[in-house]
């Protein structure tokens, strides 16, 4: 310190020209975040892997739904929407616009509300993703309804959160200087001292998000749209705590030094104190790298920034206080006396007084209520920003009116490589569709084999049989018109004296065709033999083709005979030809069957799932579009889009998704299908992945965080009952904390907690909080020089009191700056480390820390040497 006093103004040129040009130099943080700052998910995740091959299909597009809302009902705007929709599909990368009019009618009732006058139009944006609001704007614009037009898609939602979060920084920033500034004016009671900090902190914050903003953009460093609200309020509030600390050292110090002296000693104690706790807290947030998470390992950012608020403490801090000296606390230049805290002094005494019950009244309370905490967290983003915006107001309006899940429905992937436009893979996949249609929770599965969401009971081979069975039963009434026919030819022909041998040879043969037919229907009825009645019909099939040759004949003899009975042998050709066309359309018929049997027996799945999508299903015009809209790929893929019953962002949904997963990978086990793979795609899976990963990283990221923590505490202070007592008491205080928080949320509607929201309070708390817990063990250790255990803790706690007090109420206002900003992940997060900072520095700190080190004693360095006279006198009188 002595080298930086003697070199202070140089060394503040070099930092306010080194903040200035790297803030002017280095890309823009906020604009970083918002391009590189989505939500990544691990290569393994199953959401992760749908999404890569969809991507590998080229078929990673996005789709977007545009909602119009009538004063009137919808129906009475069709022209209007026509002409709309004609106008879309001009548009450029916008393909696959739904017409909900073109749709039948019980399928409209999904995108028209008609009593509320609100319709939804999908479509498919196709390209590229960071141009979809341009495309919603231009949607917007080619309305010529009198609806309100507004487009929303998931990657609109997420760019919503972007602005919304940089509007909130803007906000942030502003709140955080004017709570800085209010709080210090009436702490210190100066106008000088509220802008030293400001002035400190703020070069150190210019460093530390264009440094940031450098890592982000040259080595990929980890950045969400919250790591710039993070940077501010954790730098200006921890910031503002360092320096409260060592200004109210400089003052405590100026009582009986010139303002050199005082600078050197100041620094020498409690700017120790300050680069423990400054140290501690950027290896703290700098664990977090090791999370898997990206929008976690964000948070490193707050790592480099508190290692420039140290080097800006260490040089600018000791300037200003050598220019300044007395009058850094002007107009109270007088009044540099030290004064106790009026609300730490009797609790410490207290506390002193009856160490045990108060470690086991405070404990037991604690952790009682941490035992209550909800541990059920929210996936529903669109909850992090109002209905102002467009893409939100749209979702919100799909919400009220149509059901969540046919906007956001799970689709799952079913490919193999091959051509799946097949019988027996269409037949598999319905049966696949037909077992997850019947889960608890799905309200209806939609593929290409059920396009309207419900069962085709056609492919049903028991429903193709009895329908054949029908079939034949009319062909057997048709045959036996056409052998009496026949038979009343033959005898007119008789009576007339000409041949009708043959004629009476057809009538009985059709007679035996017919019988043989009737047992073929009565044999595939009873046997379900399908084979065996294709073989059987096929022989049937050739009888008829030589009787309808043998009638053209007969009719081509009656043609020649004489001009005598020319009119009765017309009206006899007539009738057979009559009878020819009835067994040309019977063989017709015949064949139709046989086409149908041979195909239900060449088809494998058929056993296995007693279901038979025909050929002439797959050849049919009218399906090619949905084709097109459930395979790709050359038909290598076929998809399913599962709609849910639940909101697709609650944990339920999610339960749902498992047991559809579970499903899906049975049914394809039990039709031998272990070759095709299964991926699961939309919201709901990439939330359930979230989950996992987060939960995962949680636990093991804390868990590290800890360890790190416990080993730094460790080391600083010689001692293994300190770093416990100091982690016990933050975690215990957090929980409880959260609990309690998170019932007073709950009052506003916002008692679910953002899923990101735990980790974050946690580990920012914790930093932050530590501090604290250093400031007084690191002065109750300084105080052990002169002091008995006893007075050396009563006596930091009278000195420090004021400063934690200051330190935590300035912390809270700057999160505090967070609320304005709207988005409610840091809202909740504002709320909870503010409740958790307050509840620590007015209960914890002044009552638990003085009881657990009275009752500790000497134990409190086990198995080190205690600091100081503790293994002398002063410690055995005091025993």
């Amino acid at each position: 310190m002595k080298h930086i006093l003697k070199f202070k103004w140089p060394i503040t040129a070099l930092m306010l020209i080194f903040a200035v040009v790297s803030f002017v130099m280095s890309p823009n943080l906020t604009q970083l975040a918002a391009e590189k700052g989505d939500v990544q998910l691990a290569d393994d995740q199953p959401s992760e892997q749908a999404r890569q091959f969809l991507e590998a299909y080229d078929q990673d597009n996005e789709m977007v739904s545009l909602v119009l809302e009538f004063e009137g009902t919808v129906s009475e705007n069709e022209s209007d929407i026509q002409s709309y929709i004609d106008e879309i599909n001009n548009i450029e990368d916008v393909e696959n616009v739904i017409n909900p009019f073109d749709l039948q009618s019980d399928m409209q009732g999904n995108f028209i509300n008609d009593d509320n006058g609100v319709m939804m139009i999908p479509m498919e944006y196709v390209g590229p993703i960071e141009d979809v609001s341009s495309i919603a704007a231009d949607i917007n614009e080619l309305n010529p309804t009198e609806a309100e037009a507004s487009v929303t898609s998931d990657e609109l939602i997420q760019v919503t959160l972007e602005e919304s979060a940089m509007d909130g920084i803007q906000s942030t920033e502003i709140f955080t200087l004017i709570i800085v500034i209010a709080v210090l004016l009436l702490m210190f009671r100066s106008v000088v001292t509220p802008f030293v900090p400001v002035a400190v902190v703020g070069i150190a914050y210019l460093l530390g998000q264009s440094y940031v903003g450098w890592a982000v953009e040259w080595f990929g460093f980890p950045v969400s749209p919250q790591t710039q609200s993070f940077l501010i309020v954790i730098l200006f509030g921890i910031g503002t705590d360092y320096c409260i600390l060592l200004l109210n050292r400089f003052k405590e110090e100026m009582q009986h030094y010139d303002k050199h002296e005082a600078i050197l000693r100041t620094f020498s104690t409690g700017g120790k104190t300050v680069f423990i706790s400054g140290i501690s807290g950027a290896i703290v947030f700098g664990v977090l790298y090791f999370a898997n998470f990206e929008i976690y390992r964000s948070a490193v950012g707050v790592a480099i920034a508190i290692i420039f608020l140290l080097l800006a403490l260490y040089t600018i801090l000791p300037a200003l206080m050598h220019l300044l000296g007395r009058y850094i606390f002007w107009p109270s230049i007088k009044k540099t006396e030290f004064q106790e805290s009026r609300l730490w002094t009797p609790l410490g005494i207290f506390s002193l007084k009856y160490p045990t019950r108060i470690i086991f009244s405070v404990i037991a309370i604690l952790i009682a209520v941490s035992f209550l905490y909800n541990e059920e967290v929210n996936f529903d983003s669109l909850e992090e920003i109002d209905d102002s915006y467009p893409a939100v107001h749209a979702t919100n309006v799909i919400s009220d009116n149509f059901d969540e899940g046919t906007i956001f429905p799970v689709e799952v992937i079913l490919s193999n490589g091959d051509d799946l436009l097949t019988e027996e893979s269409l037949s598999r996949l319905d049966a696949v569709a037909s077992t997850v249609n019947n889960i608890e929770g799905v309200k209806e599965v939609q593929t290409l084999t059920r396009p309207s969401g419900e069962e085709v009971e056609d492919f049903s081979v028991r429903s193709q049989l009895s329908q054949t069975s029908d079939s034949m039963d009319d062909m057997i009434s048709g045959l036996e018109e056409i052998s009496s026919g026949l038979s009343e030819t033959s005898d007119n022909l008789s009576e007339s004296n000409m041949e009708s041998g043959d004629l009476s040879q057809l009538s009985q043969g059709i007679t035996d065709i017919n019988e043989n037919i009737s047992q073929i229907s009565t044999y595939m009825t009873q046997t379900g033999d399908t084979v065996g009645a294709a073989q059987q019909l096929g022989e049937v099939q050739s009888g008829l083709t030589a009787m309808s040759e043998e009638v053209e004949t007969a009719n081509a003899q009656m043609a020649e005979q004489s001009a005598a009975a020319q009119a009765q042998m017309e009206e006899l050709s007539s009738g057979l030809s009559d009878s020819a066309e009835g067994i040309t359309e019977i063989q017709n018929g015949l064949e139709e069957v046989q086409t149908l049997l041979d195909g239900i027996s060449a088809n494998s799945a058929v056993d296995q799932t007693g279901l038979h999508v025909p050929q002439d299903y797959i050849n049919n015009e009218d399906v090619q579009s949905s084709i097109d809209q459930y395979s790709f790929g050359s038909n290598e893929a076929l998809t399913m889009n599962v709609i849910l019953d639940v909101d697709p962002y609650s944990h339920e949904a999610m339960n749902i998704l498992d047991d559809v997963e579970s499903t899906v990978n049975d049914e394809l086990q039990r039709l031998d299908r272990n070759e095709t793979d299964a991926y699961f795609s939309g919201v709901t899976s990439m939330n359930r992945d979230l989950n996992e990963i987060s939960n995962s990283d949680y636990n093991r990221v804390v868990t590290i965080f800890i360890i790190t923590l416990f080993v730094i505490l460790a080391v600083i202070f010689r001692s293994l009952i300190l770093p416990i007592s100091m982690i016990g008491s933050i975690f215990v205080t957090y929980f409880a904390s959260l609990t309690i928080t998170q019932w007073l949320l709950g009052f506003i509607g916002m008692g679910e907690l953002n899923w990101a929201v735990p980790f974050f309070s946690l580990i920012i708390f914790a930093a932050l909080g530590i501090d604290y817990s250093i400031f007084i063990i690191d002065r109750f250790r300084e105080e052990l020089a002169n002091r008995s255990i006893r007075d050396a803790i009563e006596y930091s706690i009278r000195r420090m009191g004021v400063v934690v007090i200051t330190a935590v109420i300035i912390l809270s206002g700057t999160f505090a700056a967070l609320i304005p900003s709207g988005m409610v992940i840091l809202i909740q997060v504002a709320s909870i480390i503010i409740f958790a900072l307050l509840f620590y520095a007015f209960v914890v700190l002044p009552l638990l820390v003085p009881a657990l080190v009275v009752t500790f004693g000497k134990g409190n360095w086990w198995p080190f040497r205690a600091p100081g006279n503790v293994n002398q006198t002063k410690f055995k009188d005091e025993e």
